[in-house]
C-alpha cells in the first residue's frame, strides 16, 4: 500500500495521494442533471452511452456564456443532491469568481466545493482518453486506500480538471475526497 505523497504506478496511471486542507470554498457554474447509478459499477466499466459523458456534453454547449475564470478548473462531480432512489446528480462546471456565483443569474446550476479537508487522488495516465477510461480502477484503489488509512469517503467524488478544458490532449486531474476517520479503524 502506498503511503501519502508517493507516487504509485500502476496498470498504466499514476497515483498520488495527499491531503490538503482548503482554506476557501471554491465556486462553480454550470449544468446537473440525473443518472442511473450502478451498484458495484463504477464509472468506466459500464457498457453503452456515458450519462455523465452526455451531461458533459450539454456543458460544452453552454460553456461560452458563463463568466468562467480564464484557464480556471472544471468540475465533474456525482452526489446525492436530491436524486430519487437509484439515481445520482451529476455536476459539470467551471470555476467562476464568487460574486459571479452568488448572482441572480438563474440559467445555471451552481455547485461549491466546501472548505475542508479532503484527500487529494493526483491521477495520470497516459492519455486524455486513457485517463477517462481507467477512471474506474482508479475509483477502486482509492476506496482500498481509504480503507487501508482508516477513512471512508463523505459524501460526494468531485474530478477537479485543470489546463482549462477536460476535452485537450492531457492526462491529469484529482479527486478530492471529503473524508471522515473510519469508527474503530472497520
Amino acid at each position: 500500500m502506498v503511503d501519502e505523497d508517493v507516487p504509485l504506478i500502476t496498470e498504466g496511471i499514476v497515483l498520488e495521494y495527499s491531503r490538503k486542507t482548503l482554506d476557501s470554498p471554491i465556486h462553480f457554474l454550470g449544468v446537473e442533471d440525473l443518472w442511473r447509478f450502478k451498484p458495484g459499477k463504477m464509472l468506466g466499466e459500464r457498457p453503452g452511452v456515458s450519462e455523465p459523458a452526455a451531461i458533459w456534453d450539454k456543458f460544452y454547449n453552454v460553456i461560452d456564456d458563463i463568466q468562467c475564470i480564464p484557464y480556471g478548473r472544471r468540475v465533474g462531480v456525482s452526489y446525492h443532491g436530491g436524486a430519487p432512489e437509484g439515481y445520482s446528480t451529476y455536476f459539470v462546471g467551471a470555476e467562476v469568481e464568487a460574486d459571479i456565483a452568488n448572482s441572480p443569474d438563474n440559467r445555471f446550476a451552481r455547485w461549491v466545493l466546501p472548505s475542508r479537508a479532503y484527500i487529494v487522488c493526483q491521477y495520470e495516465a497516459e492519455n486524455f482518453s486513457g485517463l477517462i477510461a481507467s477512471l474506474g480502477k482508479m475509483m477502486k484503489f482509492t476506496r482500498y486506500w481509504l480503507k487501508e488509512h482508516g477513512l471512508r469517503a463523505d459524501g460526494f467524488f468531485p474530478e477537479v480538471y485543470y489546463n482549462n478544458l477536460p476535452k485537450a490532449d492531457h492526462a491529469y486531474m484529482e479527486m478530492w475526497i471529503p473524508f471522515k476517520e473510519r469508527e474503530n479503524n472497520k
